[in-house]
């Protein structure tokens, strides 16, 4: 499957398309890549941009398609049909915590009933033959150890290969620092991989927490979505803690403004911009209000204007030096 050693790109709504893993891909690569989300019930019914969202490059060897829903039986089918399709396994996202999806019962509403829990997990081992079988999940709705364990070795019982826990309650955003100790006490009793995911920003961060907490894998979101050579860095300077990496963002940039129109429609291509850009402004002086500029823009043609006349009136921003 992978290593305990594993760099894992998170599932990020808007982000974790095929352009943001090549450029990924670019630098080095990672361990695993994890698709946005995909609708079960949108996928089976062959949705105009379905195809997007399951699109396995640059990498289908080392992909996992994230599906969402609260169907058991869409759910089922909609592992079946990405059985046929290139790539390494399937996870079920029993973590988002937006309200539209609780609303709907997917994401974490799932953790609400152990049970029909267990029963979507035995529906999709069913399915996957030669696929790996996963769920990222969270720690629950209140903050109890006992609870979420009990639902961990449920989902172990059905045939899950791995799971992967944000240590985050449903209610609590990024302000409240992941419960890593959590990922350490779960880990040592589940009999199956756990892949923890959360605050994972510096390179001091991630060696602490691979000594500290044993994962079986940590996942990364939006320190890679800042930076898509976040994990090259990273596995450069465990090799050469003196290790610097010097990145020429404004390549960057025209590279992300190449490859999203290759792998997204016309449709997404403004707010796919947008949403990258919201992370990835944080490398560059008055990112703030660059941003801002970009988030007004009313084109993808626009976004790209204001980021090229940026580098353009900004000459000595092009370059960072990533150290941390």
């Amino acid at each position: 499957m992978f290593s305990r050693d594993a760099l894992i790109l998170a599932p990020m709504a808007a982000l974790t398309t095929p352009a943001l893993r090549q450029l990924v891909k670019d630098f080095g690569g990672c361990d695993v890549y994890f698709t946005e989300m995909i609708s079960c019930a949108a996928l089976l019914q062959r949705g105009p941009y379905e195809g997007f969202y399951i699109n396995p490059e640059p990498e289908p060897e080392r992909l996992v398609y994230q599906l969402v829903g609260s169907d058991i039986e869409k759910a089922a089918a909609a592992a079946g049909f990405l059985e046929e399709r290139p790539g390494l396994g399937v996870d079920f996202n029993m973590g988002c915590s937006a309200p539209e999806i609780v609303r709907a019962g997917a994401g974490v509403a799932w953790m609400k009933d152990p049970g029909r829990a267990r029963r979507l997990a035995a529906a999709l081992r069913k399915r996957l033959k030669t696929k790996t079988l996963s769920v990222k999940l969270r720690v629950g709705y209140e903050d109890d150890f006992g609870y979420l364990s009990a639902f961990c070795r449920g989902l172990a019982e059905e045939g899950v290969d791995f799971i992967t826990l944000h240590p985050r309650i449903k209610k609590e955003k990024f302000g409240r620092l992941a419960r890593w100790d959590y990922v350490a006490a779960l880990g040592a009793e589940l009999p199956i991989p756990l892949v923890g995911n959360g605050d994972v920003k510096t390179f001091v961060g991630w060696a602490l927490k691979k000594e500290r907490y044993n994962p079986g894998g940590i996942m990364i979101g939006r320190a890679a979505a800042r930076a898509p050579w976040f994990f090259a860095f990273l596995r450069r300077r465990e090799k050469d803690p003196a290790f610097q990496m010097r990145v020429d963002l404004q390549a960057v940039a025209l590279r992300f403004f190449e490859l999203l129109p290759r792998f997204q429609p016309a449709d997404f291509l403004k707010s796919r911009a947008q949403r990258f850009f919201s992370w990835f402004c944080q490398n560059l002086a008055f990112g703030h209000g660059l941003f801002v500029s970009i988030n007004n823009g009313k084109s993808f043609e626009a976004v790209k204007k204001t980021v090229l006349d940026y580098f353009t009136q900004h000459p000595d921003a092009r370059y960072k030096t990533e150290k941390n």
